[in-house]
């Protein structure tokens, strides 16, 4: 089933989703790590150049899944909760996936703006800005703040899967996760 049906999410929605769910997650562990090694090393420059790569990676997945999402009808949440919690639901993925495209951008920026080649998997991104040391650091603090809220934001949908299915019962959780034979 590659594709949505009405009571799960299709293969492709589900591998974007888990997949780019342990891209980000990684991502969130090498930039946290890094700081355990002095500025310089080897060590601290490989999990610097991963954070980077998978960032790219992201931000190149997050077209393709939003495309499979307006393209795919979604199978409902059975049964179906308040009107509020759609609501907030919806402007949570929505922040989610604003994050994945600004953080993304604002390191590639970031990078550019501090003199430092951005490449992705060798081949060389094009330039957006010129080199701007002072607009380099309010970037870095910019994008890691919403790095912050990107965590925030993750913590706070993994607790309300499992809210939806621990205590609402519904089948929020199970649309994500591969159908059962005898369902």
């Amino acid at each position: 089933m590659l594709h949505n049906s009405s009571t799960h999410y299709g293969t492709i929605a589900r591998l974007l989703h888990w997949g780019m769910a342990a891209l980000i997650i990684l991502s969130l562990v090498v930039v946290e790590l890094h700081e355990f090694f002095p500025k310089g090393s080897g060590p601290r420059a490989a999990m610097m150049t991963v954070h980077f790569q998978i960032g790219v990676t992201v931000l190149l997945l997050i077209w393709v899944r939003l495309a499979v999402i307006f393209t795919g009808k979604v199978p409902p949440i059975v049964p179906a909760p308040p009107l509020w919690q759609h609501i907030v639901a919806k402007l949570a993925h929505l922040a989610l996936y604003l994050a994945m495209i600004a953080l993304p951008i604002l390191g590639i920026v970031m990078q550019q703006a501090d003199d430092k080649a951005v490449a992705l998997l060798g081949m060389q991104l094009p330039g957006f800005v010129g080199v701007d040391k002072d607009f380099s650091k309010v970037l870095k603090e910019v994008h890691e703040t919403l790095g912050n809220i990107m965590i925030v934001l993750i913590v706070a949908h993994v607790a309300a899967a499992i809210w939806h299915h621990r205590v609402q019962k519904d089948n929020t959780l199970l649309r994500m996760l591969p159908p059962r034979a005898n369902s």
